[in-house]
């Protein structure tokens, strides 16, 4: 009987992720199914009751959190669905695998930290197995190092920029985790800047703010609104420099980091464990530690342009994140949880980029 891998959430609108995860465990030989309380109503998930299926589980702590104008705040739909679904796991048979993508939920008002901080810590111990998508946390959370997967695969080989200066852009949700207006504050003025993605109102009028205080406005723009997937991956082809400013403490990675590396000429980075690891294997990525260096950074980007114009780091993208290393990485957390899969069955074909977190 083909093995069943139950993964939850089944889609995200917001990335390919979960899409890339899917075809990955159907690569490895198993029958991919969604997790959810409708499935669960409906008897879809007898398969939780075997010790061959496998469940992985991404975000759940985000069940427990509503957006709200100064901070997320609790959710008690939110807070049932994740101990129904807690609970579910905590029952099941199949073995439990939890990807750690955070250290804590986004975003979340302080007086809800330390039940934020809780949900992970409880996802971790009830796992079986724990997955991480940065090497140098995997001691700390006795977890296996999973490439996370590249959005598209393979990325097209980068052309040399024709543009005689670079042009730098920050894509994805425009969100206070992000830390875009620590970057606003310490843009160099005249270098052109575009970030796009969808935003909330609250933080879209303090960014303008700092634009319109700093005199940023004719070289800064802002689309602040969802960009579709073609969108998203025009807008990277159509810019040499990613930048991610985001919080240290916000994520272990940035999914954005996997829709630019290997399409983009340079990624410019708050400098987080794993991009310090990125930095060791990738030529094109920079970084700064503290908002006081961006500017420096930026300028170093301008001035080694005449180099970077034509670097392509495409093939040591797939190398790093492709789909071999990825596929080879789930059989050793499978086998580990005691869920050893099939051999791959399938050759798996490209999935779209999209916004990207």
């Amino acid at each position: 009987m083909q093995p069943i891998a139950f993964v939850s959430p089944f889609t995200n609108t917001e990335n390919p992720y979960i899409a890339r995860q899917r075809e990955q465990l159907g690569e490895l030989g198993f029958d991919v199914r969604p997790l959810s309380l409708r499935a669960l109503a409906t008897g879809r998930c007898a398969g939780l009751a075997r010790r061959e299926n496998v469940v992985v589980v991404s975000w759940l702590e985000t069940r427990l959190w509503r957006a709200s104008p100064h901070g997320k705040r609790l959710s008690l739909t939110g807070a049932a669905e994740f101990g129904a679904l807690t609970l579910t796991l905590a029952l099941a048979r199949a073995r439990v695998v939890y990807v750690v993508h955070n250290h804590d939920a986004h975003d979340v008002r302080p007086a809800f930290q330390g039940l934020s901080t809780w949900s992970v810590r409880t996802l971790r111990r009830l796992a079986d197995a724990r997955v991480v998508h940065d090497p140098s946390f995997a001691d700390r959370y006795r977890a296996t190092y999973v490439p996370h997967p590249l959005y598209r695969v393979p990325p097209q080989p980068a052309r040399a920029s024709a543009r005689a200066t670079p042009s730098f852009v920050a894509l994805g949700a425009i969100r206070r985790y992000k830390a875009l207006d620590a970057l606003l504050e310490q843009w160099p003025s005249g270098v052109p800047l575009t970030i796009a993605g969808k935003a909330d109102d609250a933080y879209l009028t303090e960014l303008h703010a700092i634009l319109e205080r700093r005199g940023l406005s004719d070289c800064v723009s802002i689309d602040a609104r969802f960009l579709t997937d073609d969108e998203f991956e025009q807008a990277l082809a159509a810019h040499d420099v990613l930048v991610l400013p985001h919080r240290a403490e916000a994520n272990l990675v940035s999914g954005a980091f996997f829709a630019g590396v290997g399409v983009v000429r340079v990624i410019l980075a708050r400098r987080t464990p794993f991009i310090a690891w990125a930095q060791e294997h990738l030529a094109g990525v920079r970084s700064f530690r503290e908002d006081a260096q961006i500017a420096g950074e930026v300028l170093r980007i301008l001035d080694d342009w005449p180099s970077l114009r034509s670097l392509d780091q495409s093939a040591a993208a797939v190398a790093q994140f492709g789909d071999e290393p990825c596929l080879s990485a789930w059989t050793q957390v499978l086998t580990t949880a005691g869920a050893p899969p099939p051999r791959p069955r399938r050759t798996m074909s490209p999935i779209p980029s999209a916004n990207r977190g």
